[in-house]
């Protein structure tokens, strides 16, 4: 490593340091820390972060009925109840791997029937006069007032057929996309994994594969768990097979990626396998796979003639310490102090 390297690294981890010391609630750590310590030693623990996650689109069907005014339906309608699919109808998904829920949409299932609520007549009681058309309240000072409804004929529009008499069988149908995520990282120092998974650094890997087009198309016969297998298969070899070519300049070795992609994999459920035509069918539309350089500086340092160490981590360069600290009486300590007693002094004085 040459000397600006390690004057670069050094200065970075002063800072951090002196970002770390400088937090109020770390009361006993001397702020400015960085700038008091001597280093002694660095060690490079660099680790990566494997982040791979499938975007798929959930439609749901719920059957309900809507007035039919007994023109043709111009809407969706199903063909054929055992084999046709919800995908069949409005399928754009986004370009992007970001959540989004479609509006609902109607398919009919071209079943006509009598309403219910009255009887195919389209009309029911009138609510408001009950059906009498006219009549009269008694006053309490013995006077009659009398009163007639608008309605005309003690009959109003069924509110259920709104005045068709016939009713529609349809399907409403929900769309909800989302992106389903999962990190794994590769590393063997102490630092703990769900520091790194949350940390940024340098992306040095990118992969997606889209296959939109072909799982809807696939869907329009039943889109199975068998056809998920398959496309995951398809899938797995490809993002390995970029792996394996994009690793050409070093900067990560296949075989590690290679083994996180794997174990991914054999943890994938099988998203097709809770699909029921016509009621819940589930689709992926693409995956995506990103590695990520995430620094990790081990460091041990010297205060006041004691030995200490810690850890630098992140573009952000945070820290994190596995062990004691230096600490002394500082500044936010006597902070603290001296508002805890002048809020004790506050209120023995209200009490006198």
């Amino acid at each position: 490593m040459s000397e600006q390297v390690v004057e670069n690294t050094n200065q970075r981890i002063v800072d951090a340091m002196n970002k770390w010391s400088i937090k109020f609630f770390s009361l006993l750590l001397p702020s400015g820390l960085g700038t008091k310590v001597t280093i002694k030693d660095v060690t490079d623990e660099g680790s990566k972060v494997l982040s791979m996650g499938i975007y798929s689109g959930k439609r749901s069907a719920q059957e309900e009925s809507i007035p039919y005014d007994g023109s043709t339906y111009e809407g969706h309608a199903i063909k054929d109840e055992s084999r046709d699919s919800l995908w069949l109808y409005e399928a754009s998904p986004p370009n992007s791997f970001e959540p989004y829920e479609e509006g609902i949409f109607h398919v009919s299932l071209g079943h006509v029937f009598k309403c219910h609520t009255c009887r195919g007549q389209g009309r029911i009681t009138c609510k408001t006069c009950g059906g009498k058309v006219r009549w009269t309240k008694y006053l309490s000072d013995g006077r009659e007032k009398h009163y007639t409804c608008s309605c005309g004929d003690g009959k109003q529009d069924c509110s259920t057929c709104t005045g068709y008499g016939e009713m529609l069988k349809i399907l409403s149908v929900k769309t909800r996309y989302t992106f389903d995520e999962k990190k794994y990282t590769e590393y063997s120092g102490k630092l703990p994994e769900s520091l790194l998974i949350d940390s940024s650094g340098s992306k040095i890997f990118e992969h997606a594969c889209e296959y939109r087009d072909r799982v809807i198309s696939e869907a329009m016969d039943g889109f199975d768990s068998s056809k998920f297998s398959h496309l995951m298969t398809d899938a797995h070899s490809e993002i390995k097979s970029s792996v394996s070519s994009k690793a050409t300049n070093k900067i990560f070795a296949p075989s590690i990626i290679n083994n996180l992609i794997d174990k991914y994999f054999t943890e994938l459920p099988n998203l097709a396998t809770g699909n029921k035509r016509l009621s819940l069918e589930s689709l992926p539309i693409r995956m995506k796979c990103e590695v990520t350089d995430v620094p990790v500086k081990d460091v041990t340092y010297e205060y006041k003639g004691k030995q200490y160490s810690l850890y630098v981590y992140g573009d952000k360069n945070d820290v994190w310490v596995d062990g004691k600290k230096p600490a002394k009486f500082t500044w936010k300590l006597a902070i603290v102090i001296g508002v805890l007693i002048l809020t004790i002094g506050f209120i023995v004085f209200m009490q006198l």
